[in-house]
């Protein structure tokens, strides 16, 4: 017998600026427990200069077409990569496949690529 197949705990992805879609970042997340509480980070890197204060517009769309944006920040960008949490104890509102798209402004050519973790809490905080 098989064991059931379930949602991973995690998942991490960075997206190279080339891949990037006009300077949009794309993730799918598969959200699919809806009792369960998740915590977000991004992380980024640049080639030679750091950058600091990333403005970044940040729009989720739910699995029903639902969707909404807000804009929020990275402290610093720097050549060892950086990686700050984005949101803690975000509980998806519908289950299922979750669309993230992420634009960074004015960052320059250095900059490397985007990437999205997040991590399923494992409710013993």
């Amino acid at each position: 017998m098989l064991p059931a197949c379930s949602e991973p705990d995690g998942m991490e992805e960075f997206v190279s600026r080339k891949d990037a879609r006009d300077g949009v970042y794309l993730f799918t997340l598969p959200l699919t427990d809806t009792t369960a509480a998740y915590d977000f980070w991004f992380y980024s890197r640049v080639g030679k200069t750091p950058v600091n204060n990333v403005r970044l517009n940040v729009q989720w769309l739910a699995p029903s077409g639902d969707g909404f944006s807000e804009t929020v920040y990275m402290r610093s960008v720097g050549v060892r990569g950086t990686k700050e949490l984005y949101r803690s104890g975000m509980v998806p509102a519908q289950a299922g496949d979750w669309q993230l798209s992420v634009r960074p402004v004015d960052v320059g050519p250095d900059f490397l690529g985007m990437g999205i973790v997040y991590k399923k809490q494992d409710g013993t905080r």
